[in-house]
């Protein structure tokens, strides 16, 4: 018998908690969303149990996005894109003031800076933001927004 049930060893199932930290695709480690996201976002929402706990898979080559003991969802099971799993211009990175990689970019080349970060913040103090229901993982964007600010600087250093 196994310490941790009353089934033989090999049959054992781990407790939930352990079982729900990793995505069943890639194997990394996922992010604890709010419910609230993962019903907005999903088409198929009646999927979505209100007493479920998810965890967002944030590896960009793996196609899964939601997972929980209920299920998967990948990334055509939603509605919106998801900017962390994609690297082209028109990706979303601000669900709330729909900013994208490309606005980051443009802003980068033509300025050399951009102010991005600092509207978003503005939009936020003053009451307008809905992260928790519009972006995929649940919280502010400007840690991504961040994020693809410094890879484009990066990335522009390498081309000239």
């Amino acid at each position: 018998m196994s310490e941790c049930c009353s089934v033989p060893a090999g049959e054992c199932r781990l407790p939930q908690a352990t079982q729900l930290s990793v995505c069943p695709h890639c194997h990394k480690k996922g992010k604890s969303v709010p419910t609230l996201t993962v019903k907005n976002l999903v088409r198929d929402h009646i999927r979505v149990s209100a007493s479920g706990s998810y965890l967002l898979c944030r590896t960009p080559e793996c196609d899964v996005v939601y997972f929980s003991d209920n299920g998967v969802f990948r990334k055509p099971d939603l509605k919106v894109r998801v900017g962390l799993k994609e690297q082209e211009d028109s990706a979303p990175l601000c669900y709330c003031f729909d900013y994208t990689r490309g606005d980051i970019r443009r802003d980068l080349e033509k300025h050399g800076a951009t102010k991005i970060p600092e509207r978003i913040k503005a939009e936020v103090q003053a009451g307008f933001c809905a992260c928790e229901a519009k972006n995929p993982s649940g919280t502010c964007c400007l840690g991504e927004i961040n994020r693809a600010i410094t890879e484009a600087k990066n990335l522009a250093s390498l081309t000239r």
